[in-house]
């Protein structure tokens, strides 16, 4: 037969047992509540999200392929000058063991090598 004190640490087993569970329900509640919430606001400033999609809805028009080029170079141009300024910070082999990777480099760079080579220099 169980003891006073074996039923009195089964009930408060119980109790804790069953308050974590509520507490995660709450939050569980509060979580979709905030989400549907977000989903509304969103919705009336023209962005939608549904089935893990994500659409935006604006008032102008999408580039056009010319606007789209010219801000691609416009991007290359300005991380070239990103990777011409700090230049030390894109090489390889300056640490103590690294001889041979700076040697194996260095060789891989000749101008007979086929590859892409840039024709123009950049500002």
């Amino acid at each position: 037969m169980a003891s006073t004190w074996d039923v009195i640490s089964a009930g408060l087993f119980l109790a804790i047992f069953l308050g974590i569970v509520y507490a995660g329900y709450r939050f569980s509640h509060l979580l979709q509540t905030q989400t549907t919430q977000t989903q509304s606001t969103l919705s009336q400033k023209g962005v939608t999200y549904n089935s893990g999609r994500l659409s935006v809805t604006t008032d102008r028009a999408p580039p056009t392929r010319d606007e789209y080029i010219n801000n691609m170079q416009g991007a290359f141009e300005r991380s070239a000058k990103n990777m011409k300024a700090h230049a030390n910070a894109f090489t390889f082999g300056k640490g103590a063991g690294n001889e041979n990777a700076a040697m194996a480099s260095e060789s891989s760079a000749t101008p007979d090598k086929k590859g892409f080579r840039r024709t123009k220099k950049l500002d």
